[in-house]
């Protein structure tokens, strides 16, 4: 920067000793001020390099932000990672384990429920008449004649009964109701379980071999007169057993037997095999799924498999026969979820959620370190000074959440700072109670924000009702919104109108609320029960002849009348029920949530408690009584109406009396 100064002064000789100066002092002067400008300029260059310095490093700070913000996204969603796939592969192996415990029970509870229900069938047909006869006489014919229809019936109950047969107690069959023409034979000699049976004269159950393949059998022991005379046996066909399993468990299942257990009988497809098992009927379509998994296993064991791009859980169970000794096993088979897939998918969630995350942190620095910059910490001490300057308690919200507060509004709730406020509130409107009017803001009213409701209605009065420690303070409430960068804030003020409240809203002789405050609760309490539906009634009543108790006895002793005669109806009312002094001697109460003839039972029993009543230095005083009930549409006005002609109509009938 350059400076150009013009002098122009009268030099008449190159010394003007007369004057004691030296003409050279001008020029000094301008040279002095030329240099002061520029060093001023020179300090401003430095300042604006010092302030540049400063930008540059809160932006290394803010790209060092970023970086350690960004590790720690990648940190912890590799920790998350890694621990969401622990605990979806325990989840997994605890799906596996509820799914087999699931077959486990209901195959164990499908056996029980088998036995018991043929052993009553058994009991029950050998209490038929005729039937325990022909056992005994060992009629083949005559048994199957009697036996005939009842083998009908259980086929019908269960399409998977295969085999009825009696037996002798010889070892011999009596009778194979599933096949009448073979009997005689000696069926002990060729099965192990009947001759079990007869040995030990005790109900058997368990799998076997026999001429209808393998079965799940009840042999049920027949006695007579307590001596064992031979059993009835009953053989339910394997594939009872596997529908049940697919209807109650959602497995596909099939029966594999052990090759030592076939028996003579044996007439297993043993086109499949694992190990020393042989698969009983599996169908063609899981015959692939099987020899995959053969590849994979030389014997029966649990396993996860996949085949043709689709998991499957395989659960094996082991089979006892009559001896609780294993003949073979079952394998259930169902469609899961493909763990290794689920690996796959979830660290590509991820990486991409990682992504996004250091994308967002980027930007959510970068707006922070532009707000903090232009931010004056100043402006928020100032604005704290002033919020602080006021007695009421003051706060600013955003509708939703707290932002500042000042001491008042602190010390009000018994809280230090506002963090901890914020620790366990969201928002003060969660202290806010109910009052008996529309004026008691709520959290929500009208589907709107309590903020946003009063800001929309700026004419009515809000109060907030908030008990602390057991008091209760009305508040009126007022707020101021202010808009900075397109977002809204509320500056709200508490007023405390606790003791205007009750001074203009309470009766002074007898304490009860006025005519002022019914009104409000009143209209409240019609729009309440139009909106729910719900019964409502109110009561006028007043004292009868109480001028004349003030001519004759003064108003001293007719105000504690009517002092005496609010206590005794205060007493018997609901706390729900309101009493209020309308003016002079009449009164009126209002009863929500009760019908015409529950409040003319009311307005009877204190008709009779004040007539009974012995009033000081008056004696007996009587009241007179007018009740309706809101009807359909009606407004609140037509109702008070109605029940005051209602009182006119019981003080022209004679007074003291009911009228509704």
């Amino acid at each position: 920067m350059g400076f150009v100064l013009y002098v122009n002064f009268r030099m008449p000789n190159f010394f003007d000793f007369s004057h004691g100066n030296c003409y050279f002092k001008g020029l000094f002067d301008v040279a002095n001020i030329a240099v002061h400008k520029r060093n001023e300029c020179i300090r401003r260059q430095q300042i604006n390099k010092y302030f540049e310095s400063q930008r540059s490093s809160m932006k290394n700070i803010k790209y060092k932000i970023i970086l350690i913000l960004s590790l720690v996204i990648v940190i912890v969603s590799a920790i998350i990672t890694f621990y969401n796939l622990y605990h979806e592969k325990q989840e997994d192996q605890r799906r596996i384990h509820e799914a087999y415990a699931h077959v486990h029970r209901t195959y164990h509870e499908t056996i029980q429920d088998t036995i018991r229900f043929y052993s009553s069938r058994a009991e029950a047909n050998l209490r038929s008449p005729g039937i325990i006869e022909a056992f005994k006489a060992k009629d083949h014919d005559k048994l199957y004649e009697f036996i005939r229809p009842r083998w009908e019936v259980m086929q019908r109950e269960n399409r998977w009964l295969v085999v009825m047969q009696f037996h002798n107690a010889d070892g011999t069959s009596l009778l194979r109701v599933h096949q009448p023409e073979v009997y005689g034979d000696q069926i002990a000699d060729q099965r192990s379980m009947v001759a079990y049976a007869h040995k030990s004269a005790q109900k058997i159950s368990g799998f076997e071999e026999g001429r209808q393949g393998l079965a799940f059998r009840i042999l049920v022991p027949i006695f007579d007169k307590g001596f064992y005379i031979g059993s009835v046996e009953f053989g339910i066909s394997a594939p009872y057993f596997t529908d049940k399993i697919r209807r109650f468990a959602g497995f596909e299942s099939f029966f594999f037997v052990n090759q030592n257990a076939l028996g003579m009988f044996g007439r297993v497809d043993q086109s499949i095999a694992i190990g020393n098992h042989i698969g009983v009927d599996i169908p063609i379509k899981f015959r692939s799924l099987i020899q995959q998994y053969i590849t994979g296993h030389n014997k029966l064991e649990n396993a996860v498999l996949t085949y043709a791009a689709q998991t499957y859980q395989v659960n094996v169970l082991e089979v006892n026969n009559y001896r609780n000794k294993p003949i073979g096993a079952i394998m259930f088979i169902r469609s899961a979820s493909d763990f290794k897939a689920h690996v796959r998918h979830m660290i590509i969630s991820s990486i991409l959620i990682a992504g996004v995350l250091i994308l967002l942190i980027a930007l959510i620095v970068d707006r922070i370190y532009t707000y903090v910059t232009q931010k004056m910490s100043f402006q928020e001490r100032y604005a704290q000074m002033i919020l602080d300057s006021v007695p009421s308690p003051v706060i600013v919200t955003n509708g939703e959440h707290l932002i500042a507060a000042n001491d008042s509004f602190l010390e009000y709730l018994h809280y230090k700072t506002i963090e901890a406020f914020k620790k366990e509130h969201a928002c003060v409107c969660e202290y806010f109670e109910e009052g008996d009017t529309d004026e008691y803001l709520m959290p929500m009213r009208n589907d709107q924000r309590w903020t946003e409701y009063i800001r929309d209605n700026p004419l009515k009065m809000h109060k907030a009702k908030i008990t602390i420690n057991d008091i209760t303070t009305i508040f009126e409430v007022r707020i101021s919104v202010l808009k900075v960068n397109n977002e809204i804030r509320y500056v709200v003020i508490f007023n405390d109108i606790s003791t205007m409240q009750v001074q203009t809203m309470t009766d002074a002789l007898t304490g009860i609320p006025n005519r002022l405050h019914f009104t409000r609760v009143y209209q409240h309490a019609i729009n309440a029960a139009h909106r729910g539906e719900k019964p409502l009634s109110v009561i006028f009543f007043d004292v009868d002849y109480f001028k004349n108790v003030n001519d004759q006895y003064g108003h001293l002793i007719g105000d504690r009348v009517l002092q005496q005669i609010v206590a005794l109806v205060s007493h018997r009312i609901r706390k729900s029920d309101i009493v209020a002094r309308w003016g002079g001697e009449e009164f009126v109460l209002l009863l929500p949530d009760c019908e015409l003839d529950e409040a003319t039972k009311v307005a009877k029993l204190l008709r009779k408690v004040i007539d009974e009543e012995i009033f000081e230095s008056v004696g007996n005083v009587t009241c007179s009584f007018g009740v309706a009930a809101l009807e359909e549409e009606e407004d609140a006005e037509h109702l008070l109406n109605r029940a005051d002609e209602l009182l006119y109509e019981a003080k022209s009938n004679g007074r003291n009396r009911v009228v509704s």
